[in-house]
This record gives C-alpha cells, structure tokens and sequence, in this order.
C-alpha cells in the first residue's frame, strides 16, 4: 500500500471513528460545549504520527507543509500548534485542521475501555463530567460507551505498525511531516520536473 492509499485508509476508519463517536454524544446529550479546547490546551495529548497522515499530505496539496513544519518545530506553546485560541482563560478555541485531527481527538470527551481485569473503564472529560451531574436526564449505560481498546485495533487493521509508537501530536506533526517532504524532494530529484 502507497502512502496516498495509506493515508486515505486512515482517513476513512477516522470518520468512522468520528460518527460512532458523535453519535453517542447526540444520543446521550453529552455534547462538547461550543468552541470546547480544553482538552487541546495539553501538550502530552499524543498519537501516532501516521494518524497524522491525511492532515500532512493535505498540508503538502495545499503547499503550506513547509510553514507548519517550521511553525511546529518552533512552537514553544503548550497547546495544540493547531488549535486557534479564542480565549485561553477560558479553554476555548477551534482546531484549523479538523477534519484532519487525530484518533484521540476523535474519541476524547467520552470513551471506554477494558481494564486490567476486563471490566469496562469510562473516561469522561472534566468539562462533560459537570455537565452529567447537573442534567439527570442524561443517562446510558457503561456497555453503550464506544470502546478506545476496539476502535484502536480497527484502526491497527491497516497496518500492525501504524499506532506502534505515540508521541504529543505537535511532535508527530513534525515526524510525519520531515518523512513525506523528504521523500517528496528525493522524488524530486530523482525523476526531475520539466
């Protein structure tokens, strides 16, 4: 498999992730509040720099790969080099590549998975937290929380290696980009452009 076929791989188990996803938030009401970033104002939020494909090769198409890189490499900031702070007091922002962003990002707020001795672990975000103890309406069941654990190995079904190593996403963001810009200019070189 290419990297282009790869990367579109990648991209279409992310949407899957994202409706299954979205679709329990709608149904159990537990939505991210409006221009939520709070959860992109951590540094350590990691994922493997191939999640990142399809956002680094729609960076190349669009022919700012090259600025991001050096935007990334120079970040200093302790947010998501691609989250767009509306109001950092606050935690609120909205992600410049969304469509684009990574497993975790996709699954965050609220998700399950199995824990040491099989039983199912749910991980709530702070934000949505609050939110389920003022509304009693909402109520679900753990077992209906979409699992992290099956949803990794879906994703892992494209490749055994693809979420091998996780690193914060502006450091995947780097790795990503530094291979395809070196093998685009390899590629370059070698068959030259007339």
């Amino acid at each position: 498999m290419s990297g282009r076929e790869l990367s579109i791989a990648i991209n279409e188990k992310l949407q899957e992730v994202s409706a299954v996803f979205s679709e329990f938030q709608n149904t159990t009401g537990l939505l991210c509040p409006k221009e939520c970033g709070r959860c992109c104002f951590k540094s350590d939020i990691s994922c493997s720099p191939y999640e990142l494909l399809p956002m680094a090769y729609d960076l190349i198409d669009k022919g700012c790969a090259e600025e991001v890189l050096l935007k990334a490499k120079n970040y200093s900031g302790k947010a998501c080099v691609f989250l767009e702070i509306s109001d950092e007091q606050s935690g609120t922002g909205r992600c410049s590549e969304y469509q684009f962003r990574p497993f975790i990002c996709r699954a965050f707020g609220i998700s399950a998975r199995r824990g040491k001795y099989g039983q199912i672990e749910k991980s709530i975000c702070k934000t949505l937290s609050e939110v389920q103890k003022m509304d009693s309406r909402i109520n679900y069941a753990d077992n209906e929380i979409p699992s992290i654990d099956s949803w990794k190995k879906n994703l892992e079904s494209l490749d055994p290696n693809l979420l091998e190593v996780e690193v914060p996403i502006n450091v995947g963001l780097v790795i990503i980009l530094e291979k395809l810009l070196l093998i685009k200019s390899l590629s370059e070189e070698i068959i030259p452009e007339f």
